[in-house]
């Protein structure tokens, strides 16, 4: 995956508002003290809909508050990709609860200006001020284009006013799990735009937000005690005059803070890591203790800018973490389902005929959206073997099977196969990745991680059996030929 720049200077990275609910609870035969108490939070992406899935819990909802963005809502407003809060219990099962309380509240909405192609998969534009990253994959979308299409990752464009829900990485970069288009064509007049921020350079009622200027002279101030003043922590709704200043209409002070409870789970970007501590780090902008911490997998190897969901209780207001995993992968696969397996629930593709199919795990942290009948309500029991294209990005379990983080069906397209090279040489006439090998043919294309062309002597110089990430296509028709094969950054 080719990594973006950074197109404009940001403060810290902005953290979800969070905070908890503190007290002991009474365990009983369906919870346990903590983790079955009301203090319990989770923060995170929704994967999954029936109940609400979050963070690899399903949490009823029949009793459930909604809040929209500040307003009563219902489940029916929420969608797969946004990242929310949940209040609740959870049961002793450690993947079922109850939500008292889910929260969404987006990141930022604004004009998209900048944008630009960094790799087939991946786009980077601004919304005021904040790099963006949008992925095909990884990306959900939500719209309706003037022309009456869906808006996707393929038509996302400069000038789309659009909501904009994910977690920032360790270089203050908004990596988009879900994008809603609010306008398909920005008017400075009539679109709404949001922007959170930390109060600086204040001035009468004028003031910046990550360098934005903010009018706020007719501005409803709410949650904030004090009035404006530097260094609260915002969000300023109003319009933008598509140049350089907001003129809010509402300023409402943010709590990014989180209390002590006994049982907590955020995910989000790795951030502040230095190598071999493990104490100290950051997640989604709260402090890390995992020094202790079963990691999955358990060759988890940390590094900034790694999305991890991190499990255990705040203390000082620090998550001491019993549990660290992985929440992204470099692997990505696109093929046609060979076979599920409800029971375990797992399946298998097989993206060349006659070679060893590749199995796929799926948990209650799995993304799951069939975009074919648009459908976000979805599991492995509604997979149909033979037919069902399948978009997959995970990682490697450790035993030559795949770790699902998100599985998405769309209409069939070309084979695609990116993982750890096994086998190949500079003279071969075969490449081995996942367990599968596909064939070198005098037509196969090989590319740097610059996308630069290279010949297949030079392709196998620059790589490391068992070390070096690649991408294989076999494009339509597909026949177990390498139409195209590129070594890839990690």
């Amino acid at each position: 995956m080719k990594k973006g720049l950074i197109l404009a200077t940001l403060p810290t990275a902005l953290a979800l508002a969070l905070y908890g609910c503190g007290g002991d609870t009474t365990s009983d035969a369906n919870t346990t003290s903590g983790i079955g108490g009301t203090g319990y939070i989770s923060s995170g992406t929704i994967t999954g809909f029936g109940s609400v899935f979050v963070n690899g819990v399903e949490f009823e909802t029949n009793a459930s508050n909604f809040d929209i963005e500040g307003i009563s809502g219902t489940q029916g407003d929420l969608a797969i990709g946004m990242v929310v809060k949940v209040n609740g219990s959870i049961n002793a099962d450690g993947i079922t609860g109850t939500a008292t309380s889910i929260v969404y509240d987006d990141d930022i909405q604004g004009p998209v200006s900048g944008l630009t192609l960094l790799s087939p998969d991946q786009k980077e534009f601004t919304v005021l001020g904040t790099t963006v990253i949008a992925d095909i994959n990884t990306t959900s979308y939500d719209g309706t284009n003037v022309d009456g299409t869906k808006f996707d990752f393929t038509n996302l464009s400069d000038n789309n006013n659009v909501e904009v829900s994910g977690f920032y990485n360790a270089s203050n970069q908004l990596i988009a799990t879900r994008i809603e288009l609010k306008d398909a064509v920005f008017d400075s007049s009539t679109s709404e735009i949001e922007l959170k921020g930390t109060i600086a350079g204040l001035i009468g009622t004028s003031f910046t937000l990550n360098s934005v200027n903010i009018d706020a002279s007719a501005a409803e101030l709410s949650d904030l005690p004090n009035g404006l003043v530097n260094g609260a922590y915002v969000e300023a709704k109003g319009t933008y005059n598509g140049v350089d200043t907001i003129i809010a209409s509402k300023v409402e002070g943010k709590d990014d803070s989180v209390e002590d409870t006994d049982e907590f789970e955020v995910e989000g970007f790795v951030s502040g890591y230095n190598t071999g501590d493990l104490a100290n780090f950051k997640v989604n902008q709260i402090p890390v203790d995992a020094s202790n911490a079963e990691l999955s997998p358990p060759s988890l190897t940390l590094e900034d800018n790694m999305q991890v969901e991190a499990e255990g209780s705040i203390v000082n207001g620090k998550l001491i973490a019993t549990e660290l995993k992985l929440r992204s992968g470099e692997i990505k696969i696109k093929a046609t389902v060979s076979a599920i397996d409800t029971t375990n629930k797992t399946f298998t593709v097989s993206p060349v005929t006659g070679q060893p199919a590749i199995t796929v795990h799926v948990g209650t942290e799995t993304e799951m959206e069939n975009e074919v009948l648009d459908t976000d309500s979805f599991s492995v029991n509604d997979l149909n073997p033979t037919t069902d294209y399948v978009e997959i990005e995970g990682y490697d379990n450790g035993d030559g099977s795949v770790f699902a983080s998100g599985v998405k069906v769309k209409e069939a397209s070309d084979i695609v196969v990116k993982g750890i090279v096994e086998a190949g040489t500079s003279t071969g006439t075969s490449i081995k990745v996942l367990g599968v090998t596909f064939s070198i043919a005098p037509g196969t294309s090989f590319k740097n991680s610059d996308d630069t062309s290279m010949t297949q002597a030079e392709f196998f110089n620059a790589v490391t059996l068992n070390q070096s990430l690649v991408k294989i296509e076999d494009k339509v028709t597909a026949d177990g030929t390498a139409d195209t094969i590129e070594l890839e950054s990690p």
